[in-house]
C-alpha cells in the first residue's frame, strides 16, 4: 500500500524525469519541443473556446430557467416505469451534457441520502457507466470540422441509456 501512495504522489515526476532522459538520449532539445506543444494547445484552447462556452451558458440556462425540474417531471411516468427513482433525474438529463455540473448532482445526492445507500449506490454506477456524451461529441466535432454528428450523438445517447439501466437493474438483482 506504501509502494502506491508513494507512486500515486510521484508519478508526475517520474513521467517528467522519462521525457527528459529520453529527450537528452535522442539529442533533441526538449524546452523548444515543450514550447511547441504549450502553442498548439493554445491554438487548440482558441478554436474550442466557443463550443465550450456555448455548453456552460446552456447548462446555466436550463438550471437557472427550471427546465430541468420541468424534464424531471415530465419523464418521472417513464423513469418509474423502469423503476429508477425521480430523484435521478436531473443527473440523468444532464450526464450527457455536462460532467460537471452531474458531479455537483451526484455529490448532493450522495450527501442528503448517503453514499451506501440504494439511490447513492446507483449515482456511482451512473456516473461510471454513462458519458458526457453530447460534450465530447461536440468538441471532437468542432475540432476536426465535422458538421454531421447525428448518428454519433444518437448511439452515444443508446450507450448512455444502456448504461443507466444495467446500473438499476445491476443494484435490483443484488450486484451491487
Amino acid at each position: 500500500m506504501k509502494f502506491i501512495d508513494f507512486f500515486s504522489k510521484s508519478a508526475v515526476l517520474i513521467f517528467i524525469l522519462i521525457v527528459v532522459l529520453f529527450g537528452i538520449k535522442e539529442k533533441k532539445n526538449i524546452f523548444s519541443l515543450f514550447l511547441d506543444g504549450v502553442i498548439e494547445g493554445q491554438k487548440m484552447v482558441i478554436e474550442l473556446f466557443p463550443t465550450l462556452l456555448a455548453l456552460i451558458v446552456a447548462v446555466g440556462m436550463l438550471n437557472s430557467s427550471g427546465v430541468i425540474n420541468i424534464i424531471s417531471k415530465i419523464i418521472a411516468p417513464i423513469l418509474n416505469f423502469f423503476n429508477i427513482s425521480e430523484v435521478l433525474a436531473p443527473l440523468i438529463i444532464l450526464r450527457p451534457i455536462s460532467g460537471s455540473t452531474t458531479t455537483a448532482i451526484a455529490t448532493t445526492i450522495m450527501s442528503e441520502y448517503g453514499t451506501d445507500s440504494s439511490i447513492g449506490l446507483i449515482t456511482s454506477c451512473i456516473m461510471g457507466s454513462t458519458e458526457t456524451t453530447i460534450y465530447v461529441a461536440s468538441i471532437y466535432s468542432s475540432k476536426v470540422k465535422v458538421k454531421d454528428i447525428k448518428s454519433v450523438i444518437i448511439i452515444g445517447l443508446l450507450g448512455d441509456f444502456v448504461g443507466i439501466l444495467a446500473s438499476v437493474t445491476a443494484y435490483n438483482i443484488g450486484i451491487m
